[in-house]
Parts: structure tokens; sequence; C-alpha cells
């Protein structure tokens, strides 16, 4: 027994940070044992945030570009006067660290509910996972899906210039997604079609992997639930959008 403690802990942190991208079943394997995500969490912060400043000039551009939209059409801001609407319109072309502080909060919210929704998925398919494993595991997943997505976004936005961005939607249809495919369709549609991208398809098998690898649930539960989450946020993309349009805010 004294063999066994070392090798758990040799095979935690941040290797399975990385196994989760280059070796997933080995991966949630180690958190069977290890349900470590310390590691996951700072990498998966410092990605988002390269991420974040890569895509500053695309959604600043945005930003400004829906602000003179809002203050132009919007019985919202009818009140204000016309120096309070210019002065609105210049917060929102200026760099802020609010934005970073809400990623942080959206990766906690997300990894909450995704470890959450898996772990009724285990109970449905009589796993053998819990909380503190499955909180683990989605944190390290959000690694590749929140963090590594993040920043291909933000190569995307760099590579087309920030001119080609009038509204954050627009930064979101830019990750490579079934948005690709309709082009043309409601905000809210599109913000569905775009919150199946490339990134949420790898947390979705990622999510059936853990399920199946550190749960032993069997492969329909496991698949099942992983597209469940899936869907979820997409839908979740979409009500947010059509809230905002509710408003003439977006």
């Amino acid at each position: 027994m004294e063999t066994q403690a070392p090798a758990a802990a040799k095979s935690s942190g941040l290797s399975t940070v990385v196994n989760t991208i280059a070796s997933p079943s080995e991966a949630f394997e180690t958190l069977r044992t290890a349900p470590t995500w310390g590691w996951a969490l700072i990498i998966a912060i410092v990605l988002m945030f390269i991420g974040a400043y890569l895509q500053g000039p695309a959604t600043r551009h945005a930003g400004v570009t829906q602000a003179q939209q809002m203050m132009a059409t919007s019985s919202f801001f009818a009140a204000l006067t016309p120096a309070q609407k210019q002065q609105a319109i210049a917060r929102a072309g200026q760099p802020s660290p609010w934005p970073y502080v809400g990623l942080i909060v959206v990766l906690f919210i997300a990894v909450f509910f995704n470890a959450l929704i898996l772990l009724i998925g285990n109970a449905v398919g009589r796993g053998q996972a819990d909380f503190k494993r499955l909180w683990a595991g989605s944190m390290n997943i959000a690694v590749p899906t929140f963090g590594l997505g993040s920043v291909v976004l933000g190569i995307i936005t760099m590579l087309r210039g920030p001119d080609a961005f009038n509204s954050n939607l627009d930064v979101v249809r830019a990750m490579p997604s079934l948005a690709y495919l309709a082009p043309h369709v409601s905000a809210a549609t599109g913000a569905f079609l775009a919150s199946i991208s490339v990134f949420t398809l790898w947390g979705l098998f990622l999510n059936a992997t853990m399920l199946r690898v550190t749960g032993r649930t069997s492969a329909g539960a496991a698949y099942g639930f992983a597209a469940l989450v899936t869907l979820i946020g997409a839908l979740f993309a979409a009500g947010g959008v059509a809230m905002l349009h509710n408003f003439g805010m977006g």
C-alpha cells in the first residue's frame, strides 16, 4: 500500500491536464483515484485570459457598433442626453478588467452545472462516480473546451481583423461551428448553432469518456447525458441572445 500512494500523486495534477487532451481515458482513469483540479483551473483561466486579450480588438469594435445601434434605435436609452450616449459609446470601446472577472465566474458556473448534469447521468447509468470526481473531470475538460477554444477564437478574430465584427454574436460565430452552414438565420438560432462548435463537440466526447471511464456507466447513458450538456449550453446561448434582442441590445 505504501507504493500506491506516490504513484497516484505522480499521475495527478499537471499530467492529468495533459492527458485530458492527449489521452482522455488515461486521464479519467487517474481521476478515479486522484480527483485533482488545481492545475486545470490555473491553466484554463490563463488560456481564457489569453483568448480574451486576443479577442479584445474585435469585441471592443463590436461593442462600439452595438452601442451606436442601441443609442439610435432602442427606447431603453431614450432618456439619455446626447452627451451621455456618446460617453456610453466611448466606454464600450475601452478595455476593462471586468470581462476577465466574468470569465472566472462563467468558468465555475459552467463546471458546476457540467458536473451536476453528469452526476445525474451517473445515477441513471448506475455509475460509480461522485460529484467530487465529476467536478475534477469537468475542470480538466474546461482546459481544451474553454481554454484552448478561447485562444483559437482569439487567433481567428485577429486574422480577420476587428472591422469584421459588428456584434458579439459575430465574434461567437467566428468559431468553426454549425453556424457556418446557416449564415442568414435569426440571431437566437445563430447563437444556438454557434454553440455546436468544434470545441463543444470535443467537450461532448470528453464528458462521455469521463462517464464511461470514471463512472463506469454504459455508453448510452454516457453519450446521452454528454449530448444533453451540449444541448442545454446551446439553448442557454440562444435564450440569452433572444433576451438581449427583446431589450433592443442585440
